[in-house]
């Protein structure tokens, strides 16, 4: 028989890969004779930089970022070179998920996606042309005025203070955007 595990992340306990493994060492236990392929996946969240790179092969480009809280912490993109095209991927839970939250941190009103916003920032300076982000695992909820103001987009003080800063924006806070309405 063949067999295909493709699991995500358990998290908070096994990433993908280690998932996959540990799934096909206890089927193996049971059915020597079966081949099995392994094929961790992701759903965006975390493991989504990892999983590509294990399957796809490019660069892994460390970056020091801001956690949701604002504390530096390193995160990784991916670089390939595909279709003509130099693509990054970006996995936000590196930069605001909700496993860099203490239980007594874990307030959106708070949290921000400004470390997103950085290592987009960081995909462009490698050269990307064309990035994609992985969505999952957030301990945010800002609507994206982090990732904005580390962008350059309006007044980064008042973008990047949390969700519960969202309120006291007025119309002005990123130019150009009130036009769109």
């Amino acid at each position: 028989m063949r067999v295909l595990i493709a699991p995500d992340c358990f998290t908070g306990t096994l990433t993908a890969e280690q998932a996959a493994r540990a799934i096909a060492e206890g089927w193996h236990r049971s059915a020597p004779d079966d081949h099995i392929d392994r094929l961790p996946l992701s759903d965006g969240g975390p493991g989504f930089v990892d999983v590509l790179h294990d399957a796809r092969g490019g660069d892994l480009v460390v970056v020091p970022v801001s956690d949701p809280l604002g504390r530096e912490v390193p995160a990784s993109l991916l670089v390939r070179d595909e279709e003509g095209a130099r693509t990054a991927y970006v996995e936000a839970a590196q930069a605001c998920g909700l496993h860099l939250l203490g239980a007594d941190e874990r307030d959106p009103r708070l949290t921000s996606t400004f470390g997103v916003g950085q290592l987009i920032d960081a995909a462009l300076a490698a050269g990307a042309t064309r990035i994609v982000v992985g969505l999952g695992g957030s301990g945010t909820n800002d609507a994206g005025a982090g990732l904005l103001a580390a962008l350059g987009a309006g007044d980064p003080r008042a973008l990047a203070r949390g969700g519960g800063a969202l309120g006291a924006l007025g119309d002005d806070a990123v130019p150009g955007l009130a036009a769109t309405r």
